[in-house]
């Protein structure tokens, strides 16, 4: 049975990366400020490294917040923790390490609802890639507490499979140029079969929630919000979740708009 995490009335509230805004991204600093100001949800990124563990991560490449040539599929976990992945953001958070998907969950648990995005280059499924991401949810007894989503329907297709379709999946899109164009609207469902959609935040229109909230029953979680009138906008149009670099502020939006 699917967990029910975005069936409720509230609208969820995930820190994008963290809290990206003020902390580097994807680190553990990141997470513990969300854990700080008592956020509810997270958003991550997950990779496989070249010896095989899932590490947190939105970037294939090293070379933004690590600052050196590379990828992280062609480097070891011992080599990725020897990287310094907090002095992009600020010299405060200078020997910030790259974390497993592991630690994160061991640090944290079940203090969080966890949005999980699967990176993966490969065209179709990627098959370690997504049972492991389920083996390692699963043998921390979080499948009540995690979603997850990925640009790539074949992928999400594969993690159905592996999990038994127990945990929402979403299909993540934007009208971009990165994104090929068939999945630039969401038509990817049809092949992964998601239970939820993930559209770039100013897609999200009166006609849209008619279609695919209203029609066709999807929950909506739109990303990536940052500014007050964004999330008062979509939270009118009755959005299920928001994702954000700045979740204190989006959960201040979520608070003021339920008085």
């Amino acid at each position: 049975m699917i967990n029910d995490l975005l069936l409720d009335n509230e609208v969820l509230v995930f820190g994008h990366r963290g809290f990206s805004e003020e902390a580097p991204e994807n680190t553990m600093a990141s997470f513990k400020l969300c854990r700080e100001l008592g956020i509810p949800g997270v958003e991550l990124d997950v990779h496989l490294c070249r010896s095989g563990e899932l590490v947190v991560a939105h970037d294939f490449s090293l070379e933004r917040t690590a600052k050196v040539p590379g990828t992280i599929e062609e480097k070891s976990l011992a080599e990725l923790k020897e990287l310094d992945f907090g002095s992009f953001k600020s010299e405060r958070y200078s020997g910030e390490r790259i974390i497993t998907l592991d630690e994160l969950f061991e640090e944290f648990g079940n203090t969080f609802i966890y949005d999980i995005e699967l990176k993966s280059r490969e065209a179709f499924s990627n098959s370690e890639l997504t049972s492991k991401t389920w083996n390692t949810i699963r043998d921390h007894h979080l499948e009540e507490r995690v979603l997850c989503s990925s640009f790539n329907p074949f992928t999400l297709w594969a993690f159905n499979k592996a999990s038994g379709r127990v945990l929402p999946t979403g299909d993540i899109f934007a009208i971009d140029d990165n994104v090929p164009k068939i999945f630039q609207r969401g038509f990817g469902r049809h092949i992964s079969h998601s239970s939820y959609l993930k559209p770039e935040q100013s897609q999200v229109t009166v006609k849209y929630i008619q279609k695919f909230k209203e029609q066709l029953g999807y929950p909506i979680v739109a990303w990536t919000v940052n500014t007050r009138e964004q999330a008062e906008r979509l939270i009118g149009l009755g959005v299920d979740g928001l994702i954000g670099n700045n979740p204190r502020l989006l959960v201040e939006c979520v608070e003021s708009y339920q008085i």
